[in-house]
């Protein structure tokens, strides 16, 4: 009896262990994707702010099992991905040290780190399964903030401020407000959108894209785009979506090349009729803008933009390629994060770097931009691979999100929203364990068999 007790007790307590793990780890996910960075407790050195609460809590769990302890290490030693990651890991140390910068180190290093978590909740706690119904939950949720926030034109996000400096108030272009969300900024938001609309399109059930799986959600991610008020975020949604119809089941193209036609009828009529409204000129301020900057153009006059700032904007963005040949930009060893970035060329005064793969030459030179690329060709090429394949739905959906995001890139920087594309990776990394695992299962069963 005492022995079938402590056996009984020692269940109980393992399955409350994981329960508990469990709980911290769904929380973890969504501090990550949803909470904003100015959620926490100031301090006067160092702010913790949610998303950092929970990375010590769950680390902590992790150390305190030795079970996980040496699941995650061996997680870590066996990722093939690890010795890619090495040499951007060595371009971040030697930059902080000779340039007496701690940001320049930690800022990649704690991004990399929750990456490394998300494999390993993915894999050893929420799994595949339940980890992408977390994440489409918090998409719906977003998607209707997105609306909330156009309605009230204050971020709904913003009430939760603890930590001052962060959060940077109101964005208004052309007399209209740019939601935000949890972001810090409406390209940042945009970010995100771009990199989780794949996820409104796919059939896990039966194995399929269908980009009208799921209306609503891909509804109120159109509305989100438009009021973030980005060029770059609509062009990107827009190829987007006609990648993902293109890619989508032979069973659902006709449907779908129906449906698409009445949607846009409907849209053009919408415009026909609420065109002289402040919110039908809005949307066609988005449209022309877009076509504007495509074209050459300048349509977007007629609905309250201004030709000196587009022009102005459009020759800055033609100035950034030439900071490449700046003199006094070290191309081995980059300025850092802690300095700032400002120069004059051809004439234009450069302060902020509106394309990510630019930003992170100055902060880490060439070696730093090319062991980004480097590590980023790596999973997008196996993406790639397991599409052509294997030619799962899942695999498509994640190397969209991640290529939209990636393209993005070259319009804005990343305002702290890699956490996104890691997500995507995260998912590619835990599904590709649990295929192997059941591959495994397979063979031992056929080996049984024998």
């Amino acid at each position: 009896m005492t022995g079938s007790y402590e056996t009984g007790s020692k269940y109980i307590k393992n399955a409350g262990e994981k329960d508990v793990f469990r709980a911290v780890a769904g929380l973890f996910l969504f501090s990550l994707f949803v909470m904003p960075q100015y959620f926490g407790i100031p301090l006067p050195v160092f702010d913790l702010t949610i998303l950092r609460i929970l990375t010590v809590l769950l680390t902590l769990l992790i150390l305190c099992s030795d079970s996980r302890k040496h699941d995650f290490i061996t997680m870590v030693k066996e990722a093939r991905f690890t010795l890619i990651l090495l040499p951007y890991l060595v371009v971040i140390t030697y930059t902080m040290i000779l340039r007496a910068d701690i940001n320049a180190f930690l800022n990649p290093f704690i991004e990399l780190y929750c990456f490394y978590l998300l494999i390993y909740i993915f894999k050893y706690s929420l799994g595949f399964h339940n980890s992408f119904r977390c994440i489409l939950a918090f998409c719906y949720l977003l998607a209707i903030l997105g609306i909330v926030e156009y309605a009230i034109g204050r971020s709904p996000f913003s009430y939760l401020e603890t930590i001052k400096g962060i959060y940077t108030g109101q964005f208004i272009r052309s007399g209209h407000y740019r939601i935000m969300s949890s972001c810090v900024h409406s390209l940042g938001y945009g970010l995100l959108i771009v990199s989780v609309v794949p996820f409104s399109c796919i059939d896990l059930q039966n194995d399929r894209i269908d980009i009208f799986k799921r209306p609503f959600l891909l509804l109120l991610w159109c509305a989100n785009v438009f009021f973030t008020g980005s060029r770059s975020t609509l062009g990107v949604f827009l190829l987007e979506l006609v990648i993902l119809f293109f890619v989508s089941c032979k069973e659902s193209k006709r449907k779908n090349t129906l449906m698409m036609a009445a949607a846009l009828i409907l849209f053009i009529v919408f415009l026909m009729i609420f065109h002289n409204t402040d919110f039908g000129r809005y949307i066609m301020l988005q449209i022309t803008t877009l076509a504007d900057e495509v074209l050459g153009t300048s349509y977007a006059a007629h609905y309250g933009a201004s030709k000196e700032a587009l022009g102005s904007s459009a020759n800055y963005r033609e100035q950034l390629k030439y900071i490449f040949t700046l003199d006094w930009l070290n191309p081995l060893l980059g300025i850092g994060r802690k300095r700032s970035f400002s120069s004059e060329l051809n004439g234009s005064f450069i302060v902020s770097v509106d394309n990510f793969y630019i930003a992170e030459y100055i902060r880490y030179a060439y070696p730093g931009l090319a062991a980004f690329v480097l590590y980023i060709s790596y999973f997008i090429a196996g993406l790639v691979k397991k599409s052509i394949r294997r030619q799962d739905a899942i695999y498509k959906v994640l190397l969209i999100g991640c290529l939209c995001y990636l393209i993005n890139l070259f319009w804005v920087d990343s305002l702290q929203t890699l956490k996104y594309l890691y997500v995507l990776l995260a998912l590619y990394c835990s599904l590709d364990f649990e295929t192997r695992k059941k591959r495994s299962n397979v063979n031992v069963s056929k080996y049984m068999k024998r």
